[in-house]
């Protein structure tokens, strides 16, 4: 009878300590993954409050009786670099197609965004919303000549 006591024990403790070999190993692995998204969060953070741009000039000239064409200078006033290819530019509440004179905006350097075609008469009044590859947004309006 001694023996199966002994043995007995030898099993249940065998048992524990696969399963707390097992529990350790999945909490270090959370452990990691949160420590991971931790790190990511605040370099984003860090990236979003030295990010700044600002719209330096917009000129909207008539090219017809009902459309015409907008022109959009930014200015990057941050410490970040910036994507251009990944903002977005709506007017007034239109996502609208565009092409810029630089792939990448770095700090205190500009790039114009030229949208054609776009519909309005001269003397109309309209609004632009540009928003950067990291959220940041600045609105403007503008009158078309």
């Amino acid at each position: 009878m001694g023996f199966s006591t002994v043995a007995g024990f030898v099993i249940v403790l065998m048992v524990a300590i696969t399963v707390a070999g097992y529990l350790l190993h999945t909490m270090i692995d959370q452990i990691k993954d949160v420590s991971k998204l931790s790190k990511l969060e605040n370099e984003m953070k860090l990236n979003i409050k030295n990010s700044n741009f600002e719209i330096v000039e917009i000129d909207a000239s008539s090219t017809s009786n009902t459309t015409y064409d907008l022109t959009i200078v930014v200015k990057n006033t941050g410490a970040t670099t910036f994507d251009c290819e990944r903002f977005s530019i709506l007017v007034d509440g239109v996502l609208v197609n565009y092409k810029v004179n630089v792939s990448k905006l770095y700090p205190l350097e500009s790039a114009e965004f030229e949208v054609e075609n776009l519909e309005g008469t001269a003397g109309s009044t309209h609004r632009v919303m540009v928003v950067s590859d990291n959220g940041i947004k600045r609105v403007s309006s503008f009158t078309v000549m």
